[in-house]
């Protein structure tokens, strides 16, 4: 039988434009409050009494909690959306309730000298992140035309990124505040970044109350329940598009009488959360280690560091809207293996020289220059396209819940990454029986990185017929 989701885009319609910039909005501050805190985390937790080690800590339960974030709203959405019609909005609410909660446990943690609430305040943040990139990217999948799921994905991407390559940026417009309000209240360098991302959570929690109005989720007629469910053809929504799955007696796709699509094809989700961890990993280990790298190895003060991560975000944002073009001559698959070999080569070019080898100890700059590119270029890519990807092979299957595994599993590399990438630059000179100087040797790092992202190119090929949309 087919099972055919209700057609026709109504001409001169974009069912994206309701909903578009605020995402984007949502996002981008959202993951700035990753990066705007960590330059003066440690200092903030230092004048309350914490230890280096609970600083690690802090740092490692953000990422825990985007991670379990990610996977409690994806079933609370789904759960909601079968439900209603503005389950999508309540579901973003809770997570941003969760951001203004956490928002506030930060910055009372000075006035209170805790530096527990301090940390609390952190994992809540990560909850509110981890659920809203979720609630979004599903929302996103679900409702937008299938030939634009790419584009727009790419495009929530890069206000993504921006994010989390921004945020230090706005952390530095409050390095001169030093203001003592009384009472123990102090706004300065260390806590004007908490109660700027407090302001933004309340604006953003009153404008999606207002402006949000979420269309109906396209479903299918006569269709039951399967794995969790698939919802019933409704309303439809006046924005619509066709999609059709033809279904056999067993509930493959093809001819026959069944009224239950199949599952998705699990290999090729499974390749995909596996690549999805191989891009965060590779970036978790750019972020931590180029600061203290580039200024020991090349004596760079922190205005070259800062000119860096400016320059990152150009390129992220080049890479992102190349993606939103090349998705109309260039199909996924073809996307993703791009963007898996770019990241290859980009770690080769990371590599110092191998023990024995003889050459430089020192990374040249030109290397790192192009390896650094390289590197940041695939992040957005891969990222993007992967998340396109794995919606395709979803196809009619209710997404919120994959889409949370799929976040937290990109927030596994960020508890782990950190730590392995500052080691492994340590390591590497052991093993060679030498000092570590001028930011340690590179060679283990990226032959481990460039290693991931070989074995992602070859499980890519190995299940290319397992990437497919779902029905083909």
């Amino acid at each position: 039988m087919a099972v055919t989701e209700s057609t026709s885009l109504l001409k001169g319609s974009d069912p994206t434009l309701s909903w578009r910039l605020l995402f984007y909005v949502n996002v981008f501050f959202s993951c700035v409050s990753f990066s705007i805190i960590l330059p003066s985390l440690q200092p903030y937790l230092s004048r309350n009494g914490a230890s280096a080690y609970f600083y690690g800590l802090t740092v490692a339960i953000y990422s825990v909690g985007e991670m379990v974030g990610a996977v409690a709203f994806g079933k609370v959405y789904e759960s909601l959306t079968v439900r209603y019609e503005g389950g999508a909005k309540t579901t973003l609410l809770m997570c941003i309730g969760l951001g203004i909660v956490g928002s506030a446990l930060y910055v009372a943690g000075d006035i209170f000298g805790s530096p527990y609430m301090i940390m609390w305040g952190r994992m809540l943040q990560g909850l509110w992140t981890g659920g809203k990139q979720v609630v979004e990217q599903t929302y996103l999948s679900e409702t937008a035309p299938p030939d634009r799921v790419t584009e727009l994905t790419s495009e929530l991407g890069t206000f993504a990124i921006l994010g989390f390559v921004c945020g230090p940026s706005f952390g530095a417009l409050f390095t001169s505040i030093d203001v003592n309000l009384g009472n123990g209240l102090i706004l300065d360098a260390y806590t004007a970044p908490g109660w700027f991302i407090l302001a933004l959570c309340v604006i953003i929690f009153g404008v999606v109350c207002v402006s949000f109005k979420p269309e109906p989720a396209p479903s299918f007629e006569g269709v039951s329940r399967v794995d969790g469910g698939l919802r019933k053809l409704g309303g439809g929504g006046n924005n619509t598009f066709e999609r059709s799955y033809t279904m056999d007696s067993g509930g493959a796709a093809s001819g026959g009488g069944s009224s239950a699509l199949s599952p998705p094809n699990e290999k090729g989700l499974s390749v995909l959360l596996l690549l999805f961890i191989v891009h965060f990993f590779s970036f978790a280990v750019q972020e931590t280690i180029t600061t203290p790298f580039v200024l020991q190895a090349y004596d760079w003060t922190q205005r070259d560091v800062n000119l860096l991560f400016v320059g990152v975000g150009i390129v992220s944002l080049v890479t992102s809207v190349g993606v939103k073009y090349a998705t109309r001559c260039v199909d996924d698959y073809h996307l993703l293996i791009t963007s898996l070999l770019v990241g290859l080569f980009g770690s080769l070019m990371l590599i110092d020289s191998f023990p024995g080898w003889g050459g430089s100890q020192v990374l040249p700059v030109g290397r790192f220059f192009l390896g650094f590119t390289l590197i940041t270029v695939a992040f957005p890519f891969g990222r993007n396209v992967s998340l396109s990807v794995f919606s395709q092979i979803l196809g009619p299957t209710p997404q919120g819940e994959w889409f949370g595994w799929m976040f937290a599993a990109g927030a596994v590399p960020r508890i782990i990454g950190p730590s392995w990438s500052l080691y492994a630059l340590d390591i590497a000179c052991k093993l060679e029986h030498m000092d570590c100087f001028l930011g340690g040797r590179t060679w283990l790092e990226f032959s481990v990185t460039g290693g991931l992202f070989a074995v992602g190119v070859a499980a890519a090929m190995a299940y290319k017929n397992d990437l497919k949309p779902y029905g083909e």
